[in-house]
């Protein structure tokens, strides 16, 4: 190698990815990423209640003589109208209260990590969430911000909620019963003195800042959070966090999920937002959306390498033919651990700008393609081991986002091409080296 190339390799492994470690297991973030995480089924049951309720057929742009494809959808569409409150009920108890399960979920994770209760840091943080998020009155609880509008408020509430009950675990600040008392009650009164904390903290919160600007907590996130929402949700957005995710790859550090615990807030919210305005009947307004990272931006995984994985498979170097052959089929449902690792693509810095680069590419491609409604935005969630041209039907509903994950299969390999060719060649003169070192040995054990 260059010495160019040395010295970035040595930033890599003694700089970047010390700082990159600590960041991916500091404490809050982790948190974070596992309670976003969490929240991943209650999208999925949303996202197909929401397919059910909606399907991918205008009625007003059938012809006078449909076929039985045509008339199918029709059927559905017209059972879909007359059943509308009874289909959209689970997505109402699911993705309509996703900020709930989100606080529920970091709380948890974040208690857990400090061996507090994690039952009582739940239904203390849960209750701190609803007193700024849905305060009731007559008796009524408002779900206005309970959904996606509600994921920012509820990882702060989340995280300084139990940070709070740690400062008063610490502190003794609670109520300790006598010897003999069942752990149950013993836990109740325990968390009592909290309890009171909490909701004078939070309730005294949202009263101020109602009073000064007349918006509940979640709504002044929101507003201020504006500018960095539409920054993320850019063609620069998508190629700088996918870019961070590939040089954390590339470092060995697992890029998705230590720059996803950021990032995932924003794109799970996106696409939550897109399900509320499908719902409403109007117009989509959000790009860059989980089923984009998951089905066009990581097709076959992160690094798009499934195209990689197929041309590995028909290499002439025996290393990248096995590890080619085992990658297909994982890679087909976005699982790629055996290719990043078997041929390797870690810290490879013949592989670095096609395996760096290539995701970023494609994420930028397809935020355009989609902003020019070429393909439709995305609006509901398949699991992301979806293989990627049906995943991106059923977060779209729309055929041409299978004919752009074709197109994104064939340009990520034309891009991966010179460099794993220049990689193969490298590898096969290794392998004829070997394959002439054993034949003399052979030889000189026979003579």
């Amino acid at each position: 190698m260059s010495e160019i190339q040395n010295k970035f390799m040595d930033f890599l492994e003694n700089k970047f990815m010390p700082v990159m470690g600590e960041i991916a297991n500091q404490r809050h973030i982790k948190a974070v990423k596992n309670g976003m995480i969490g929240i991943i089924p209650f999208t999925i049951l949303g996202s197909m209640m929401l397919i059910l309720r909606f399907p991918p057929i205008d009625p007003t742009q059938v012809g006078a003589d449909p076929n039985f494809l045509i008339q199918m959808l029709l059927s559905w569409k017209s059972w879909a109208d007359a059943n509308a409150t009874t289909i959209m009920m689970p997505f109402n108890m699911s993705m309509a209260l996703l900020g709930i399960f989100a606080v529920i979920g970091i709380a948890d994770n974040l208690a857990k990590h400090y061996k507090l209760n994690q039952l009582s840091s739940v239904l203390l943080a849960l209750m701190s969430y609803l007193v700024v998020t849905a305060p009731a009155t007559d008796g009524a609880l408002p779900m206005t911000y309970l959904d996606a509008k509600g994921l920012f408020t509820a990882i702060i509430v989340g995280l300084v909620s139990v940070e709070i009950i740690k400062f008063m675990d610490n502190k003794g600040l609670e109520i300790k019963m006598p010897d003999g008392v069942p752990p149950a009650v013993a836990n109740s009164f325990a968390s009592l003195i909290p309890a009171f904390a909490l909701m004078a903290i939070f309730y005294g919160l949202s009263l101020i800042v109602q009073s000064i600007s007349g918006m509940l907590i979640p709504q002044a996130i929101m507003s201020m959070m504006s500018p960095l929402i539409s920054a993320v949700d850019s063609p620069y957005g998508v190629f700088f966090t996918i870019l961070m995710v590939q040089l954390l790859w590339f470092a060995g550090i697992h890029g998705a999920t230590t720059v996803g615990a950021v990032v995932y807030p924003f794109i799970i919210q996106n696409y939550n937002m897109n399900a509320q305005l499908r719902m409403a009947g109007d117009t989509m307004q959000y790009i860059y959306t989980r089923p984009m990272w998951a089905f066009m931006i990581c097709l076959g995984g992160s690094g798009a390498t499934l195209a990689l994985a197929f041309l590995m498979a028909n290499s002439k170097s025996k290393q990248l033919s096995s590890v080619g052959k085992i990658a297909i089929l994982p890679g087909l449902f976005n699982i790629n651990e055996p290719i990043i690792f078997g041929a390797p693509l870690v810290l490879n810095p013949i592989m670095f700008f096609p395996f760096v680069l290539v995701s970023p590419i494609l994420g930028v491609l397809s935020y355009i393609v989609t902003d020019l409604d070429l393909i439709g935005k995305a609006f509901a969630m398949a699991p992301w081991t979806t293989p990627a041209p049906i995943g991106a039907f059923i977060a779209t509903l729309d055929w041409r986002a299978v004919v752009w994950i074709i197109i994104l299969f064939f340009l990520s390999g034309a891009m991966y091409y010179p460099f794993f060719k220049v990689y193969e060649k490298q590898l096969v003169e290794e392998e004829k080296a070997n394959d002439r070192e054993e034949e003399l040995e052979s030889e000189a054990i026979t003579a």
